[in-house]
């Protein structure tokens, strides 16, 4: 054989050496990491009864919990009445028919004594002064409203659906009637 050959038979052999030795190395190491996997598999415990019944029993709680949960629907966020101020065809305020709000729908202030109809869970009464609506008492009788006392406290409530005139300021919110109205 000539140097040529020999050479390049030389470097294949070495490289195959080299080829084997690391191809070795690499086996080794791939069954350590097995061994280590199944002695760390062997120790470990999957799904317990004990574990089992504590997530059963959490479980179980919440939907207790959820059960005896009660669902009010008393401020409904889908009545539109509560969102959107409708207007009459004079542009007056329509306010919303809450059964449970006092809402007074007409003033007679030239008989005497001075009368108003009132609208309250969906009844209609014809008060006086000192009459009582439930356990709301009238106190006084306006043109602009009733003052009404319960609990208390005295509370006004306007007429529904008057027009304003502009230079009528004393009648544009509440505050300020039951200000500008007298003492009782």
């Amino acid at each position: 054989m000539d140097r040529r050959t020999r050479f390049f038979w030389s470097l294949t052999i070495m490289a195959g050496v080299i080829i084997i030795l690391f191809e070795s190395y690499t086996l080794y190491d791939v069954q350590d990491n097995r061994e280590k996997i199944a002695r760390a598999t062997e120790r470990t415990t999957i799904g317990t009864d004990r574990e089992l019944e504590t997530i059963i029993q959490v479980l179980e709680k919440t939907l207790e919990a959820r059960a005896v949960y009660e669902f009010d629907l008393k401020n409904n966020p889908l009545k539109l009445d509560k969102v959107v101020f409708l207007t009459d065809e004079q542009g007056r305020l329509i306010n919303s028919q809450q059964a449970n709000t006092i809402r007074v729908s007409g003033l007679y202030i030239n008989i005497d004594p001075p009368k108003a109809t009132v609208d309250f869970k969906n009844k209609e009464y014809t008060v006086t002064v000192g009459s009582f609506i439930e356990d709301h008492k009238v106190i006084k009788i306006t043109k602009n409203g009733i003052l009404v006392y319960r609990r208390g406290e005295a509370k006004f409530y306007p007429l529904q659906g008057r027009t304003l005139d502009p230079e009528d300021k004393s009648v544009m919110s509440r505050k300020s009637q039951y200000d500008n109205e007298e003492d009782y």
